[in-house]
């Protein structure tokens, strides 16, 4: 009886072990598959979409300009909504259900919404850069590495600031940035190669998220609610008023037209 027992016990045992093994497997294998399709998608729109507008004279003569800017990130953002704002301008002026004075007005305000979303996005960057700075120092000094980092980088920039004193304006020394330090004297303080790449990558990703938490809120958040619905009001306002006019001189019209 007990060795019956035990036999159907193994018996057991081992179904349920290979029936938990071809579970794994398939879930692996779906997954794999998934992942794969993934894949495959981003490099089609790497190559149909992302390379056209990137790869051209224009983006390469930009990234030319801004190779040395502090924050290349934010002009790159304002430059893809300079594109898609742009695309849909050229929509609605080529739309042909659209009456003559909607497709202005409409472009007008696209275009303006653009640029008030822009500047707005230029500012806030701008207003909040010196607070960033502190939460980066913070997030870096996290780790013994970052915090080796930062405090020779401020030594460094103390020296720079010293000797700019008694040097003309034209003569002074920029002071370093954190991702250009680490750069350069980042294997003075780190000897892991692999921290160092890690320390960069952590490092130049927080100072990108600044524009692109702040480009993204205005753009995507901040503007559709707070610019877009005054604009369209205005927008309408304007053409009532202008049917409104048409309507009461007739003759008037008909000469502008």
């Amino acid at each position: 009886m007990n060795i019956t027992m035990n036999s159907s016990y193994k018996l057991n045992n081992n179904y349920n072990n290979l029936n938990n093994s071809r579970q794994n497997r398939q879930k692996a294998q779906s997954f794999t598959g998934i992942s794969s399709m993934y894949d495959r998608f981003c490099n089609q729109v790497g190559v149909h979409v992302c390379r056209p507008i990137f790869n051209n004279q224009v983006i390469g003569k930009l990234g030319y300009l801004l190779r040395n800017s502090e924050n290349a990130i934010k002009h790159f953002l304002a430059v893809g909504s300079a594109i898609t704002s742009g695309m849909y301008v050229k929509q609605t002026l080529s739309n042909k259900d659209m009456d003559k004075d909607r497709k202005k007005t409409l472009a007008a305000n696209q275009t303006f919404t653009f640029v008030i979303s822009t500047i707005m996005a230029y500012t806030l960057d701008s207003k909040i850069k010196n607070w960033w700075k502190k939460k980066h120092e913070q997030y870096l000094k996290l780790s013994p590495e970052g915090s080796a980092v930062w405090d020779g980088m401020t030594k460094k920039n103390a020296e720079i600031a010293e000797k700019n004193k008694s040097l003309p304006k034209e003569l002074q020394r920029q002071k370093w940035s954190i991702d250009d330090y680490i750069d350069k004297f980042g294997k003075n303080h780190v000897m892991d190669e692999e921290a160092l790449t890690k320390l960069k990558m952590r490092s130049k990703g927080f100072g990108a998220l600044r524009s692109i938490l702040v480009f993204g809120f205005i753009y995507r958040f901040f503007v559709p609610l707070a610019v877009v619905k005054p604009t369209n009001w205005i927008c309408n306002w304007y053409l009532e008023n202008k049917k409104k006019n048409a309507a009461a001189n007739p003759a008037e019209s008909a000469d502008k037209a």
